[in-house]
């Protein structure tokens, strides 16, 4: 009797332990979930208490700190990450985290070091090839240092380590494919930025093409280090660059260094100095490319090419054309963000990225329509409306969409 009480006893014992063990790993599934979700001020509490009930887990404090990073939390950040650490110093998620809360360039914080950053991020790849959003911050990292081997190392890496999805891939070869020979390509973001570089790279992709991103654009050295590679020439003395800060102009409104390098850019382009193709990627806000830019760009599909006087043709309609008509669009199906990206931010608008093929259709079809090629523009928006249906973004053109139908229709029944 006493032996049947004994074994009945251990049982609720292991079950509630087990019981015990399952709420700590809901906790921090919950935790993980909330800031994935990019609701980080409910995420980090949750995230502290996983932490506190799984002290033996590294990944809980890893977690933490970049929560913690994210939201400004850069002291605290760092005890979790060195948390992490402390328990498996092979942690690459924590050697991720540390690398960019200590890269003077996505870090606010007091401690800020370049060297700590290198050697942190280069310590997450070396013990995961698959930490991607570590070669990604390494990219960067490796120009700003001159370490070219690096530098191709890391985008090529950005592809092999599944950080960039094949969709996000394939629009970014559909965005360089279709740009004017020795183009200059402004760039907005993360994902019309890093998979164009990689492909540059990994593929051989359109070399001749100048990608630069307008956020790195407020970085001196950058500036410096892409126009002497791509022979770019500088709308000020190399000397200058470094003189330059941001300012707001008369009206209150803030001036950044990318915006002043872009505007001489502009200026070269309008007087013929500059001797390259200027375009912008459409996910480009044209507050970056100054007041008169909106007058001379023209659509050609994923980008904009910039002309040097006003234009009254706002479509180039042979060039969206060829980037529309014949394009697989297969190769755009599934999730542009890619499942081992931990970002909030990218996950949270990435797949609205393939709303832009979308729209380049649609624009497409409006320009058949004011040219009374009814046939052709009824043969566009049915693959419009087909992809549309298809991607995880669709619905964000709904209206376009439904104006456009019902003209077509109309203009069939008469």
């Amino acid at each position: 009797m006493k032996l049947t009480r004994m074994i009945a006893v251990c049982g609720i014992l292991l079950l509630t332990v087990a019981g015990c063990g399952r709420f700590k790993e809901a906790t921090l599934e919950r935790g993980i979930e909330l800031f994935l979700e990019n609701r980080l001020d409910l995420a980090l509490p949750t995230l502290e208490t996983a932490a506190r009930m799984c002290r033996d887990n590294p990944d809980a404090h890893a977690w933490l700190a970049e929560c913690r990073r994210r939201l400004g939390k850069f002291d605290a950040a760092a005890d979790a990450g060195y948390a992490a650490l402390a328990l498996d110093m092979h942690h690459a998620f924590a050697h991720s985290v540390l690398g960019d809360l200590f890269a003077p360039r996505f870090s606010g914080w007091a401690r800020a070091d370049a060297d700590s950053a290198w050697y942190h991020l280069r310590e997450a790849v070396k013990y995961d090839p698959a930490e991607g959003s570590a070669w990604s911050s390494l990219w960067v990292a490796a120009m700003k240092r001159g370490e070219r081997e690096m530098e191709k190392r890391a985008a090529v890496q950005m592809i092999d380590s599944g950080f960039l999805s094949k969709p996000i891939l394939a629009y970014n070869r559909w965005q360089l494919e279709h740009l004017p020979e020795n183009a200059i390509l402004l760039t907005n973001g993360d994902m019309d930025t890093y998979p164009s570089v990689a492909l540059q790279e990994k593929e051989g992709l359109r070399p001749d093409v100048a990608v630069l991103n307008v956020s790195l654009l407020n970085l001196p050295w950058y500036v410096g280090l892409e126009a002497e590679r791509h022979g770019i020439p500088l709308p000020c003395e190399r000397s200058d660059l470094e003189l330059k800060c941001a300012y707001k102009d008369e009206d209150g409104n803030l001036v950044t260094v990318s915006r002043q390098i872009i505007s001489g850019w502009l200026e070269m382009h309008e007087s013929g100095r500059l001797g390259r193709p200027l375009c912008a990627a459409v996910t480009v806000d044209k507050c970056h490319l100054g007041p008169w830019a909106s007058e001379r760009s023209v659509l050609c599909g994923p980008y904009l090419e910039i002309q040097t006087e006003p234009v009254v043709m706002k479509n180039d309609i042979s060039r969206l054309a060829r980037s529309v008509e014949g394009l697989d669009l297969t190769a755009f199906e599934g999730s542009f963000t890619s499942p081992v990206d931990r970002s909030p931010v990218r996950r949270g608008c990435t797949d609205e990225v393939a709303g832009n093929i979308t729209a380049a259709m649609l624009r497409y079809t409006e320009s058949l329509v004011e040219a009374d090629r009814w046939a052709e523009a009824e043969t566009i928006l049915a693959k419009a409306e087909d992809f549309d249906s298809r991607i995880l973004a669709g619905g964000a053109h709904g209206g376009r969409m439904d104006s456009l139908r019902l003209r077509i229709d109309y203009h069939t029944v008469q």
